[in-house]
């Protein structure tokens, strides 16, 4: 156990040396940006502007020594944004599409699109994996701000979000990055959902209704919003419901070879069918009002979240008797003996459950041409109340809390020719704690501050783009050291407090050498500073099963990517294909150190080697890695009759992850190798389509890790479109989702051995826009 306690000492360790008074003031700026825009005279700026452009024309036509006989007024288009060129690394979800593949969470609304995985926790938890990686790279945004839930700290805390409100969804890899900061190295996604009103009301009251029914868990999921205003004013309003049962899997829930190799068990209590404790119920909604003038905007909304959903058994005892209350007392015993035949292995083993809630405050406004060569001044802030709770058999166990404002203050302009220009800064104030039985994360400030600038340079046929960010992350945990209470394991002494220096940059080159082919070389050079639970994690975390360490003695996280990308889209073709290499040097892991934490006995020891509970230990480390790939696509209309086409899409990704020195072991929790074909019939009223997924095995999990079998995944669709003329629209849609029923164990998913992906399931909808 020495051995032990001094590489969890040196883990822990360091002392580092800021931008605080700067992000104090930032947001009360930001406020009073906020207050000038809404009393700002749009009027009389448009008069002006008009006399300006009129003098200017009668001069010319005076100069030219002839009077048109017919005099236009010109028209004035404020705040309109082109529409962005088409590239290869970026894709974007929305329509007929997204509504489609609308689902619980956004890993499972997004698993199909190219180089996006779905690292699920259960049916309640579904987070994006873009390329390999997840967490705290991949930064999932709404509206624009970040979500600030518990999604980045841990796999299995779910988004704060609902799908069914997204209008459009926006996966970014790109050199549009750059505006977001290290935490978005591995990618963005960005999920619109116009709780912020930005136009004004055409109708009285507008809106939609959708309801939707699963068969696996009698699983339903309701949503609706409205619009009205007058004149400058808009006012929204929405709320959704989802509730669901224990999802059904076509076999056994533990993964029984697993249990046998890896925790040296023969004789485990198993079920079939099912996974207990899935079940899961939300609610939430929101409302936003906007002023919406001629030259500038400014409107706020509120939203509030609560979610609640229970966590698969990631232990290797699961049964699913209940004993009243009792398991919560059982663990806290020295002595076990005598009570097993009268409690079972369940005393042990109670139901995680997480009980989370977020209210979340946010804030934009708009200032379009407010002079010449400026195309827009837009300010954006958010401020998050996040908090969940992790219960144990009924009683509270660990209580996440995270409150952050987040602002973000852009300037667009084009003084040159054919350059646009963006100029930008972003803050973000954080107050993050994780307290409980046991202190998973102390209670942390982290405070954040990013300048940055993008430039896109058009030529002809050439598009240049580049950007540059500068930034400064501070972490001050309110703690001195991480003790376990009653532990034999020692105290860690944590330094007062850490700051990171990060520098990223990104340079892109696109030829459209004709109007349907785009070819894009794109390369990226990111920082990421460390997150607060890579440096401060000392503690049990049960939803996880796992006892996790942290790192302070963590350095920037830097990737290097070159990623070559084309595109070919013509009326009945289509073809997309990306490479890239990704180097990441002192990428940030959570390695399995083979070890495991007994949490009635609270320590560390290399084998469980009695009946009490025993848990994996973790710790966050850091080696170079590199990540290579690709994602294609092939999209073909193949017949066009008068009562619909016919359409064939060919897709394949696959990604490798490996560390770069030592060993050159894997990187743990890569997805496989996917391709498959998506055959469709139909037309603007109606559509089916049939779509065939081969996963390959993954037989690279990394160290300690185990790997997962091949599967195929079989679905199909078909929706139809009712026009209610002035009225609205009626949507009517079902969808069959793992037609096959196979046993799907998802290699990015940590409890992959014990709650494979749902069996068979039909989905029934109606969507009503009026």
């Amino acid at each position: 156990m020495r051995s032990d306690n001094r590489y969890i000492n040196h883990n822990l360790l360091s002392g580092i040396g800021g931008a605080q008074q700067i992000l104090l003031f930032m947001p009360y700026i930001a406020i009073m940006l906020f207050l000038t825009l809404i009393m700002a005279n749009t009027d009389n700026a448009l008069a002006e502007d008009t006399v300006h452009k009129s003098t200017h024309r009668k001069a010319s036509n005076e100069s030219a020594g002839n009077s048109p006989m017919i005099q236009l007024t010109p028209i004035n288009i404020i705040g309109a944004t082109p529409e962005p060129a088409s590239t290869p690394n970026a894709s974007t979800l929305e329509g007929r599409s997204l509504h489609l593949r609308q689902s619980d969470t956004l890993g499972q609304t997004l698993h199909e699109e190219l180089g996006i995985s779905n690292a699920s926790f259960g049916p309640g938890v579904g987070i994006p994996v873009i390329r390999g990686l997840t967490g705290s790279r991949v930064r999932i945004l709404q509206n624009g701000i970040g979500t600030h839930d518990g999604s980045s700290l841990s796999p299995d805390h779910a988004l704060a979000l609902d799908t069914l409100f997204a209008h459009e969804i926006k996966v970014l890899r790109g050199p549009e990055i750059i505006r977001y900061g290290g935490n978005a190295i591995g990618g963005i996604v960005d999920v619109s959902d116009g709780r912020i009103p930005e136009r004004r009301a055409r109708k009285t009251v507008s809106g939609t209704a959708e309801s939707r029914y699963d068969t696996n868990a009698n699983g339903t999921h309701s949503a609706f919003t409205l619009n009205t205003g007058k004149d400058s004013i808009a006012f929204n309003l929405g709320g959704f419901f989802r509730d669901r049962n224990d999802i059904r899997i076509p076999g056994k829930a533990i993964d029984e070879t697993f249990a046998a190799q890896q925790l040296g068990l023969t004789e485990i209590t198993n079920v079939s069918g099912k996974i207990p404790n899935t079940d899961s119920k939300a609610i939430g909604g929101f409302t936003g009002i906007s002023w919406l003038g001629n030259q500038a905007m400014a409107g706020m909304s509120v939203s509030h979240t609560d979610n609640r959903y229970g966590i698969p058994r990631g232990s290797h005892q699961l049964d699913p008797n209940h004993l009243d209350g009792l398991e919560t007392v059982l663990p806290r015993l020295d002595d076990l003996t005598g009570f097993e035949d009268i409690f079972g292995p369940q005393a042990l083993f109670p139901n995680v459950r997480i009980n989370m809630r977020q209210t979340r405050y946010d804030f934009k406004s708009e200032w379009y041409e407010p002079v010449r060569g400026i195309d827009s001044i837009s300010f954006r802030y958010g401020l998050i109340d996040y908090g969940h709770t992790e219960f144990e058999g009924g009683s509270p166990f660990t209580r996440f809390k995270n409150n952050v404002g987040e602002g973000r203050l852009e300037i667009q302009q084009s003084l040159l020719h054919n350059l646009n220009s963006t100029y930008g800064v972003q803050w973000i104030d954080r107050k993050f704690s994780a307290l409980g039985v046991e202190t998973f994360v102390p209670k942390t400030s982290q405070l954040s501050l990013g300048l940055y600038t993008t430039q896109t340079y058009t030529w002809n046929n050439w598009t240049l783009q580049g950007g540059v960010r500068f930034e400064h992350a501070r972490a001050n945990p309110a703690a001195t050291e991480l003790r376990l209470r009653g532990s034999a394991l020692p105290p860690v002494p944590l330094p007062g407090s850490v700051d990171y220096q990060a520098v990223s940059a990104s340079t892109a080159v696109q030829w459209s050498p004709r109007q349907d082919v785009t070819a894009k070389l794109t390369f990226n050079h990111g920082e990421r500073p460390p997150d607060i639970q890579e440096l401060f994690a000392f503690g049990p975390h049960l939803s996880t099963r796992s006892f996790e360490i942290g790192n302070v003695q963590l350095k920037n996280e830097t990737v290097n990517m070159a990623d070559l990308g084309f595109e070919w889209k013509t009326e009945r073709f289509s073809a997309r294909i990306n490479g890239y290499y990704n180097r990441t040097n002192d990428f940030i892991f959570l390695r399995n150190t083979g070890l495991v934490y007994e949490v009635d006995n609270e320590v560390i020891r290399q084998r469980c080697v009695s009946a009490a509970e025993c848990v994996s230990v973790f710790a966050y480390g850091q080696r170079s890695a590199e990540f290579i790939g690709y994602e294609s696509r092939v999209d073909a209309t193949l017949y066009q009759l008068p009562y619909g086409s016919l359409s064939l899409s060919l897709f394949s990704d696959y990604v490798r992850g490996r560390f770069v020195n030592g060993d050159r072991d894997d990187v743990p929790r890569m997805p496989p190798l996917r391709y498959g074909a998506e055959l469709g019939f139909g037309n603007s009223i109606w559509n089916t389509a049939l779509r065939f997924t081969r996963a390959e095995a993954q037989r690279h999990p990394g160290q300690n890790e185990t790997p997962t079998n091949s599967y195929h995944l079989l679905t199909a669709s078909a929706d139809y479109q009712l026009k209610a003329n002035q009225w609205g629209d009626l949507w009517l849609f079902a969808k069959g989702y793992n037609l096959l029923n196979e046993e799907i164990r998802n290699s990015v998913s940590f409890l992959r051995n014990f709650a494979p992906e749902p069996g068979r399931s039909f989905i029934f909808g109606v969507r009503a826009t009026f």
